[in-house]
């Protein structure tokens, strides 16, 4: 008599892993259909974007193997330009889904260290500024604080603040300011990145880490987007527990919030 209810407890400890593991199943089912959905996007992003440039290329070289002594010098300097600009954005747009095709695995992996945000931060504007990054902009940065100690990536975290300046320097035009500003809580880090160029609707806004959700296809300059470079930023800043929010108002600028726990 007393051991049946010990053979009804086994049963429902049976019947509570088989639901366990069933619920399992379906969750993994439904990440792998929205992995695959993602990468058919990828890919006929992909396509869609290279097919442009590739039949540019395709074509300005067919003409320069002609006879080139029919064109001048500096009808061949453009011509090859168009050719370099061409294949300059295909490569910089196959690097870029790479890279979020990696970071969308579940096997990648950061390299955290315990590095000086502060010193980070002031040697990446450096470097951007000697590569003439900010070209006929203004730059300002405000970190009053010297030492702040975080978990990181520093190739991965380079890589996000690298994307959001980009982002702000393409939409603030010629003469624009951007404006850079450390804040510390007392359990995170606020980096604010700030630009008074053309600003996000606010319909969009939601939309601007989405990947490849562009508001204007051209920035300021003429480049091409394709709306990959907020999206990595967004995943690589999540990847160190941390998160990322803008707020804009149409004409006015845009403001880029990266919050970043201490510990």
């Amino acid at each position: 008599m007393k051991k049946k209810p010990l053979k009804l407890d086994a049963n429902n400890e049976i019947e509570e892993k088989i639901i366990d593991l069933s619920l399992k199943l379906k969750n993994k089912d439904r990440e792998i259909t929205t992995i695959q959905q993602l990468n058919k996007k990828v890919i006929g992003k992909l396509v869609h974007n290279l097919k442009n440039p590739i039949g540019v290329i395709f074509s300005f070289s067919e003409m320069l193997m002609e006879d080139t002594t029919e064109y001048s010098q500096e009808k061949l300097n453009k011509y090859l330009s168009v050719i370099h600009n061409s294949a300059k954005f295909s490569l910089s747009l196959l690097n870029k889904i790479a890279k979020f095709s990696s970071l969308q695995s579940s096997e990648a992996t950061f390299n955290l260290q315990e590095l000086n945000y502060v010193t980070l931060l002031n040697e990446l504007m450096t470097d951007l500024k000697e590569k003439g990054f900010f070209e006929n902009r203004k730059v300002e940065t405000k970190i009053t604080a010297k030492n702040i100690f975080l978990n990181l990536d520093k190739f991965e975290i380079n890589e996000a603040l690298t994307n959001i300046i980009d982002n702000a320097v393409r939409y603030s035009g010629n003469n624009g300011t951007i404006t850079i500003s450390i804040h510390e809580t007392q359990h995170t880090v606020e980096t604010l990145i700030t630009d008074n160029g053309i600003g996000i609707s606010e319909e969009n806004l939601s939309k601007v880490f989405d990947p490849f959700f562009v508001e204007n296809t051209y920035s300021e300059d003429k480049q091409k987007c394709v709306g990959l470079g907020l999206a990595i930023a967004k995943k690589i800043i999540k990847n160190h527990r941390g998160s990322v929010v803008a707020t804009s108002l149409q004409g006015k600028g845009t403001t880029f919030k990266i919050v970043l726990p201490k510990k």
